[in-house]
């Protein structure tokens, strides 16, 4: 079977071990990618990997194939191609790419480390 490029918006439960751009955060919104045979494939390895960084998925905004996403702005799909770029260097990872921290006013954009 051939492998597609998955992206999955994103909130999960930071744990206490949470380091990089994640530390000392409760919750973070972010998009994530990986290379999976369908999309169930991809949210089980996104499950996998939120697993061993500590890590629980509470909310799936979306989860489709990369060349299926329709960018809102040219940020954002300046974003989803720092992803992808990121992702065929490490073909067999699970890639963690935007952090969007939510306030009451407004939505930001950081760089997940």
């Amino acid at each position: 079977m051939s492998q597609t490029a998955y992206l999955m918006s994103c909130e999960v439960e930071c744990g206490e071990g949470s380091d990089g751009a994640l530390e000392g955060m409760e919750y973070a919104h972010l998009i994530v990618a990986v290379y999976a045979a369908s999309e169930e494939e991809a949210m089980t390895k996104f499950e996998e990997s939120f697993d061993e960084e500590g890590y629980a998925l509470v909310d799936a905004d979306w989860l489709m194939a990369a060349s299926e996403v329709e960018w809102a702005d040219a940020e954002g799909e300046a974003e989803g191609a720092d992803i992808l770029a990121r992702l065929a260097t490490i073909p067999e990872e699970v890639v963690y790419g935007c952090l969007y921290e939510v306030s009451d006013e407004e939505e930001e954009m950081e760089e997940a480390a």
